[in-house]
């Protein structure tokens, strides 16, 4: 960047010292041609006023024969006094002739010199301010690059800013999703869920934990966990579908949030995903099931950890119950007041 600025400050005063120089060789060729012009102009009219008065003190010299010499030498003294202050221009005649065309030459420059100056400066004034103000990439697209400095930094420009958005894009989607699965991570619930709530949209939650997966990893390895935690979140996607949203809540458990669903709809999409688990073949090599709690939402809940605390409960009460089943909390007034 800076290199480029070097390069074009360099380029615009290389151009200014030329069209000085320029001006200066054309306007003193003019200042030459105009004095000249008036010398020979004037030239012929003292010659010529000159021989007046020679042949004047001739002829008088010759008919009166009374004047002395000294006499025409004074008359022939007068006339080169005559001649010298000829050769002498008026101020005027000056102005007119030499420093009025020059002064209009020196006008007209300077006018041109401001103008491209100008002309090259403002595309860079306007990506100055682009990048200060934070502009998206189309106001930056639309700045006029006219000339190769301008289109270079205007491209660097966009590319940083394309690079930038991209690495901004990166980051977020990092702290929204969970690095393992590939689904969002709690953040991601938390904010959805204090939406719904603030916003009092209806909707059920289905909180999820794998049966015995602590086994498994001490079994198989950390490994072949991951993978089955990653299997069951791929089929808990294609499961819900449109219907919702998957998150994984910590560790083997996971959430799926429904908005505007009864919470017979929730319990019936948690079995057909319990079965499907139950049923499917897993990286360890072995069934790996899971239980659910499902809760909905109504206007008694405040906070999204109200509505989670149903769902765990109903979660434990599955676990209780043998795992590999859905369960429900009944009576939301007790559970919430417990």
């Amino acid at each position: 960047m800076e290199k480029l600025k070097l390069k074009l400050s360099f380029v615009i005063i290389s151009m200014m010292i030329i069209i000085v120089l320029v001006t200066s060789s054309i306007s003193i060729w003019i200042s030459y041609q105009s004095f000249n012009e008036m010398l020979v102009q004037s030239k012929p009219d003292v010659q010529e006023e000159y021989i007046t008065e020679v042949s004047d003190i001739d002829v008088n010299y010759v008919q009166e024969n009374a004047e002395t010499e000294t006499f025409a030498k004074e008359k022939v003294k007068q006339v080169d006094n005559q001649v010298q202050m000829e050769n002498v221009f008026s101020l005027s005649a000056f102005l007119k002739k030499v420093f009025l065309p020059l002064l209009i030459m020196f006008v007209i420059v300077f006018s041109f010199v401001l103008w491209l100056t100008m002309k090259i400066t403002h595309p860079l004034q306007e990506i100055s301010e682009s990048g200060r103000k934070g502009n998206k990439i189309s106001s930056l697209q639309s700045i006029n690059d006219w000339y190769v400095e301008a289109s270079n930094l205007k491209n660097t420009m966009l590319k940083s800013l394309a690079d930038s958005q991209n690495a901004i894009d990166e980051l977020t989607d990092q702290l929204k999703l969970d690095s393992l699965t590939g689904i969002p991570n709690r953040r991601s619930m938390d904010h959805v869920l204090n939406k719904l709530i603030t916003e009092k949209v209806p909707h059920a939650i289905i909180l999820i934990d794998l049966d015995d997966f602590k086994n498994v990893n001490d079994t198989y390895g950390h490994t072949v966990g991951d993978e089955v935690l990653k299997a069951f979140a791929h089929k808990m996607k294609e499961s819900v579908h449109e219907q919702g949203s998957c998150f994984r809540y910590g560790g083997e458990e996971f959430m799926v949030i429904l908005p505007h669903t009864a919470i017979e709809d929730a319990v019936t999409l948690a079995e057909d995903l319990r079965i499907k688990q139950a049923l499917a073949d897993n990286p360890s090599g072995r069934p790996v099931t899971l239980s659910a709690g499902v809760t909905v939402f109504t206007s008694t809940f405040s906070s999204p950890n109200q509505l989670i605390a149903i769902a765990d409960q109903a979660l434990y009460e599955a676990k209780q119950s043998g795992r590999n089943c859905i369960r429900i909390v009944e009576d939301l007034s007790i559970a919430i007041n417990h």
